[in-house]
């Protein structure tokens, strides 16, 4: 742990001296002139929080490297698990974090974690669970655009076509909305047109 941590530090420290662009001579001498000692790879562990604290007053803000492309709750297997690599496709496409994926194994199989799903049968069922919430904001994000198109809103849909409760999550209500909406759109063409 200690070496990580002397490692991130050191790290931090020639990060700093490339964003302050000191050249070696500066830099040597402003570590000299705080700990006694010219290279950082001499110093312990007082002395790099002394460095780092003092090029923080320079203007130099330490940042906490993450992973590229990583998102929290991400499975440790995700590169030897293809059916976990669809999963997260589907998520990215939605934007949903892996928290969501979770929360599928844990109602359907009691498995808190996706990335712990061993049987393909339960691969294939989270991935069909994540395809129909796709089609769901898919044929919502239509409704939407048939609203818009049609200046009518969420309350002129309940008042004049009286959907069934819940009909926002409901793929069903969805599909015969859109295509009530789109047949009112070719009406209303239909209409001028005349």
């Amino acid at each position: 742990m200690a070496k990580n941590t002397r490692t991130r530090d050191l790290a931090a420290i020639h990060a700093a001296k490339r964003d302050l662009a000191l050249d070696d001579d500066i830099y040597r001498d402003m570590l000299e002139s705080w700990t006694g000692k010219r290279s950082s790879a001499n110093l312990n562990a007082r002395e790099r929080g002394m460095v780092l604290s003092n090029l923080g007053r320079l203007g130099v803000q330490r940042q906490l490297r993450q992973q590229v492309g990583s998102h929290p709750g991400k499975p440790n297997n995700l590169d030897s698990t293809p059916m976990l690599q669809k999963i997260e496709a589907q998520l990215a496409d939605m934007q949903l974090p892996w928290s969501y994926a979770d929360a599928i194994a844990k109602r359907q199989f009691s498995i808190e974690r996706v990335g712990w799903l061993k049987r393909r049968e339960h691969f294939e069922a989270v991935i069909a669970a994540l395809h129909v919430e796709q089609e769901k904001r898919s044929l919502w994000a239509g409704v939407e655009r048939e609203m818009l198109r049609l200046s009518i809103t969420e309350a002129d849909i309940e008042r004049d076509y009286r959907p069934r409760k819940g009909w926002k999550r409901n793929r069903k209500a969805l599909e015969q909305l859109l295509s009530l909406l789109i047949q009112k759109e070719v009406v209303v063409c239909h209409a001028r047109d005349l």
